[in-house]
């Protein structure tokens, strides 16, 4: 197969021209015989890459790919166990920027894993990882840090400030699909000083970086509240040893928006009126209640009809009649296509 054949087959959804630049590649669609040639192709400007398993199996795989001029971030889903793959940096004429990346399913546990390497310097590494983020800045996006990031370790701890920088970045790729080119700049900026605040030790890199910070932690106690509704001792010491914070900050954090138990408050009755609008959801209004946290029937009522302002009974009668039902979601916005993986990367300046 002759390597016109690798090249990255785009869909281009919107052609505005505001939209961040944004291409997709797949192997799915080849025989199965050539998907991993395919694949190690488009990955050729980055790393070399041999299979180790599943040499006589396919290999479909997804790649999505935004540039937004000083940094790339990429989206991999791979085939995963069975599939182990061996890569090294490429041993001449690099593209020396570094990489960040943020492994979803390092662990069978569902643990992360969060890696830092330089594509300049000499690396190896085995897995097989099924779900990769990946995000590409040029050296000199981190002027005056380089010997900080160099002293960085390999790989970062899933806690604290580690932790909370994935978080960002996978915060990030959800948002990008909306994102324009006129965000970039703003997005850029964000993202270097997030990058500079959690993996140096400079107090003011850290002070700069605040803001995102103290976002991306909020974002987490969103999705960890969301995902305990159920759970009776859901409160500010349950987030606390969750998000690995003091109470202090916690309350902090929630102040603008009315602090943490109304937080808990408002994503159970959210949750409840969801459940009320569920036509395929029959249960009774205090077993939706009680499932939810809330033990007394008349408070409930009083609590939702306050944040919505009308009864469970009212949202159930709208709900069966297939009012209020969900906004479809947006198509993302996708730009003209790039052939090659290592177009954009060598394209990146700071």
């Amino acid at each position: 197969m002759d390597d016109s054949s690798y090249a990255a087959r785009a869909e281009t959804l919107d052609s505005s021209k505001t939209a961040v630049p944004h291409f997709s590649f797949s192997t799915k669609d080849l025989p199965s015989t050539d998907q991993f040639g395919a694949w190690r192709e488009f990955m050729s400007s980055t790393v070399e890459i041999q299979r180790l398993e599943g040499k006589e199996q396919g290999f479909a795989a997804d790649q999505q790919v935004w540039s937004l001029g000083a940094f790339a971030l990429t989206h991999a889903l791979m085939p995963g166990e069975g599939h182990a793959r061996a890569w090294r940096h490429l041993g001449k004429d690099p593209i020396d920027h570094w990489c960040l990346v943020v492994v979803r399913d390092a662990g069978r546990d569902g643990s992360r894993l969060i890696g830092l390497r330089s594509l300049g310097r000499p690396f190896e590494g085995a897995a097989a990882d099924r779900d990769v983020l990946s995000l590409f800045a040029p050296r000199s996006l981190f002027r005056g840090l380089s010997s900080l990031l160099d002293a960085a370790p390999d790989v970062i701890a899933d806690v604290g400030l580690g932790a909370i920088l994935a978080d960002y970045l996978l915060s990030l790729q959800r948002r990008l699909p909306g994102v324009t080119e006129a965000d970039a700049p703003q997005i850029v900026e964000a993202t270097r000083a997030m990058i500079a605040a959690c993996l140096t030790p400079a107090a003011d890199l850290r002070a700069a970086a605040e803001g995102a910070i103290a976002a991306t932690v909020l974002e987490r106690a969103d999705a960890i509240i969301s995902a305990n509704l159920a759970a009776k001792d859901l409160g500010p010491e349950f987030l606390c040893r969750a998000l690995g914070v003091s109470r202090s900050r916690l309350y902090r954090l929630f102040e603008p928006t009315g602090g943490v138990s109304r937080a808990i408050q408002r994503a159970r009755l959210i949750r409840a009126q969801d459940a009320l609008r569920d036509p395929a959801d029959g249960r009774p209004i205090v077993v939706i209640a009680d499932a939810l946290g809330f033990a007394d029937p008349s408070s409930f009522s009083r609590s939702f009809r306050r944040e919505f302002g009308h009864s469970p009974s009212d949202a159930r009668s709208a709900g069966a009649l297939g009012f209020l039902a969900p906004l479809a979601a947006a198509k993302p916005l996708v730009c003209a296509p790039i052939d090659r993986l290592g177009d954009v990367l060598r394209s990146l300046h700071a």
